[in-house]
């Protein structure tokens, strides 16, 4: 990020451009009012002050499309309003990205739990499941099958199958925990 004194420094460096000159001048003459604008739509001055030095950097680029020199400020303002937008959109990008990875994670440590602590009933409740559910359960987890080769086999693209998968695991520890309770019995199953 460009910071004040780099501003200053190419705005002197802009001498041959007389009307972007005084643009950037009535920009920076407003520094403030522009860095409070947009504190008080992204929520903190560090932001703000990132947001200003990104706009600032961009009206110097363009600084020569602006005709009316009386028309700056607000023309500043739009652009902005649009640096704006652009983090807004991007952090809730980021958000979005963060929570699949927090889901996946979560679904992946269930997946690891069922597997450590899986009842020696399994076997006997898989005809209690949905037909599909139990072939898939049979072939990846007691078969040891590939996810990828037991799709194939069933008819089923591997995204699907890993989703099938996924809730034919919690619909088995669903049936589990119904049957023989919270049992550690792994191997001596007692629940009958």
């Amino acid at each position: 990020m460009l910071y004040l004194p780099s501003i200053v420094a190419t705005v002197a460096d802009m001498s041959e451009s007389a009307p972007a000159a005084d643009v950037t001048a009535k920009l920076l003459a407003q520094r403030h009012v522009f860095k409070s604008f947009l504190a008080s739509r992204v929520g903190n001055d560090a932001d703000a002050e990132d947001l200003l030095q990104t706009g600032l950097v961009k009206a110097l680029s363009r600084a020569d499309e602006v005709k009316d020199g009386e028309k700056a400020v607000a023309w500043f303002y739009q652009l902005l309003r649009n640096v704006v937008i652009d983090h807004v959109r991007s952090r809730n990008a980021a958000a979005k990205r963060e929570d699949a990875w927090a889901t996946n994670a979560i679904t992946l440590a269930e997946d690891a739990e069922a597997e450590r602590h899986i009842c020696a009933c399994f076997e006997r409740m898989l005809p209690a499941l949905k037909p599909a559910h139990a072939e898939l359960l049979r072939r990846v987890e007691l078969q040891g099958e590939p996810v990828a080769k037991a799709a194939a086999a069933l008819g089923m693209t591997p995204n699907n199958a890993s989703v099938t998968l996924h809730r034919a695991r919690g619909e088995l520890r669903t049936k589990l925990v119904d049957f023989c309770g919270d049992c550690q019995c792994l191997d001596d199953c007692e629940c009958e």
